[in-house]
């Protein structure tokens, strides 16, 4: 007689939502179910709290994730949240696994999931899968909730097809997730890699996101495709000849299949593999004998310690990238990429994780991998000896600094949890002051337009008698500007090579006594803003009468 051993609803919930997420990749889990639903167009949406910006530890409010594929009735929406979804539903080269995608992802972001969704140009109710619930009634169950007449016409126009299905993830403030700044750059670098097939094909996939400031509307970013081995760049080239070598062309150096035997002794069908050698990445610099056309090439491929190794496809997805897979490729083969596309067929002889994330291959398997492989190891460092006399590569000032602020956040240590009104009225104000100044700085800038926002920001027009002046951005939060004009820039600060260790922490010093002052200004309610303001001018006025008799008296300290 079989005995029933039951189970514990809430620590399974717990358990699922603790599997090995990011952020990120929780929201291309998410992303991946819409593909699988046919959609043609995907939006994310990161909705921020009052009060907070995209470099505030648990800013997040809710995440929003909207498509127009084939939609779901009842029993679909049933089927999606059950636990271990019914695999007969999935195609073959379906992008799911296991069937907890869409449990395991969304409760890593938030404890309560709810999905809407639209079949035959009909809206279904709303369902909501509560973790809170749950662990209470020790239960798994979905409650269906009726749309109220604004919900109906909010997510009709959300799916403005006659199918589609809207994600809400919510509860986000029972997780405990760093600042969403380093989730949505991710997102704008890794989906269209990650999606480049489904992005570049004849019918190709749109994937928008954004992150939205409370109360406000932000338009959405479109991600284009990227392919990170530029097969299709207009310099890559096929046969790479050390007498040839043009310094700047991406070089196929592999094309070759990966034979693998499945668990049943069968053969699996072929793994594709191709491998591309860049230049090295210090070819891109100021003193690099290149044309600077050239060095702009260099710069667009990215190479660096991240992004070296293996991008490994399954069913067209990106499931890892720049894997080194157990030191195959080394910490030296900084400009080879390798390519692998691999099928649901595989999953089991590479032990493809519940995730999607991770995969492992058995001493045997890996040897004839690395014979595969070695051919391009030894051509990526045939290359690098003939770069390596050159230079690191030059950026435009302030943007190596915002490089090094990604999983940095900007609150104030005593005011974690400030939402006065008098202090929404000033960050308010801030954010004001702050579109203000990025247009006095857009009139002197010749960067481009559609430049990365940067967090340190030089310019002439920086108010007069200041070295430096914060501003606060409601998406990016605390930026500085550093003024061009006063000596201690001219004489100092501007001998240093952006991208410098002596730069960086420069402008680390200033941006901390900038956020520092912003914070200030804005959580110190209990002060009057005005004598705050009066405070500040005094301070600026000391600073900037210090410093410019000690950079003119010391104009003629010589350089290390």
């Amino acid at each position: 007689m079989d005995i029933d051993i039951g189970f514990n609803a809430g620590r399974i919930c717990d358990a699922i939502s603790k599997i090995g997420y990011e952020p990120y990749t929780a929201i291309m889990d998410l992303v991946d179910n819409s593909v699988t639903a046919e959609a043609k167009c995907i939006s994310v949406s990161l909705n921020l709290r009052e009060g907070k910006s995209l470099k505030s530890r648990n800013s997040v409010i809710s995440y929003m994730i909207v498509d127009d594929g084939i939609g779901m009735d009842e029993n679909g929406i049933k089927n999606a949240f059950s636990i271990g979804s019914d695999d007969k539903l999935y195609k073959n080269d379906s992008l799911s696994k296991y069937g907890l995608g869409l449990k395991s992802a969304g409760l890593s972001l938030g404890s309560k999931i709810s999905i809407v969704s639209k079949k035959n140009g009909r809206l279904s109710k709303k369902y909501v899968f509560d973790s809170i619930k749950i662990k209470k009634k020790n239960k798994f169950y979905i409650e269906p909730i009726e749309l109220t007449e604004s919900e109906t016409t909010l997510f009709n126009d959300l799916i403005k097809s006659k199918s589609g299905t809207i994600v809400l993830i919510e509860g986000c403030e029972n997780v405990n997730q760093a600042s969403p700044k380093s989730t949505l750059e991710k997102l704008k670098k890794r989906l269209g890699v990650t999606y480049f097939s489904f992005l570049n094909n004849s019918d190709p996939l749109k994937i928008l996101v954004r992150a939205l400031p409370h109360g406000k509307e932000e338009p959405f970013i479109h991600i284009k495709p990227r392919d990170m081995l530029f097969l299709d760049d207009e310099n890559f080239k096929e046969n790479y000849h050390p007498d040839k070598y043009d310094y700047f062309s991406p070089y196929l150096a592999l094309d070759e299949d990966w034979q693998l035997t499945g668990l049943d002794g069968k053969s699996l069908p072929p793994i594709r593999i191709k491998a591309v050698v860049f230049p090295q990445a210090t070819l891109a610099t100021k003193k690099s004998p290149l044309e600077i056309e050239k060095k702009k090439l260099i710069a667009q491929y990215e190479i660096s310690k991240d992004n070296k190794g293996f991008f490994i496809y399954r069913n067209g997805r990106l499931i890892r990238w720049g894997d080194a897979l157990d030191n195959i490729v080394t910490k030296d083969d900084i400009n080879l990429r390798v390519r692998m596309d691999l099928k649901s067929c595989h999953d089991d002889v590479l032990h493809v994780d519940v995730t999607k994330q991770r995969l492992e291959i058995d001493d045997e398997n890996k040897q004839r991998l690395e014979a595969i492989v070695n051919k391009a190891i030894s051509t990526a460092k045939s290359v690098r000896v003939d770069c390596q006399s050159f230079l690191k590569s030059d950026v435009t000032e302030g943007r190596a600094f915002t490089a090094t602020l990604d999983n940095v956040t900007e609150d104030d240590p005593e005011e974690n949890t400030s939402n006065s009104d008098e202090y929404l009225v000033r960050r308010s104000q801030s954010a004001e002051e702050g579109e203000k100044a990025k247009e006095t700085f857009k009139e002197s800038d010749t960067e481009d337009d559609n430049e990365d926002f940067k967090k340190i920001i030089y310019s002439p027009k920086v108010t007069y008698g200041q070295v430096w002046e914060p501003y606060y951005d409601a998406k990016e939060g605390v930026f500085v500007g550093i003024n061009k004009n006063h000596p201690f820039y001219e004489e100092f600060l501007s001998r240093f090579s952006e991208g410098s260790v002596e730069r960086i922490v420069a402008e680390a010093l200033i941006f901390s006594v900038g956020l520092a002052e912003r914070n200030t200004k804005d959580h110190f309610t209990d002060v009057d803003a005005d004598i705050l303001k009066r405070v500040f001018r005094k301070y600026h006025k000391n600073i900037d009468n210090w410093l410019s008799e000690w950079s003119s008296e010391n104009y003629s300290l010589k350089d290390e």
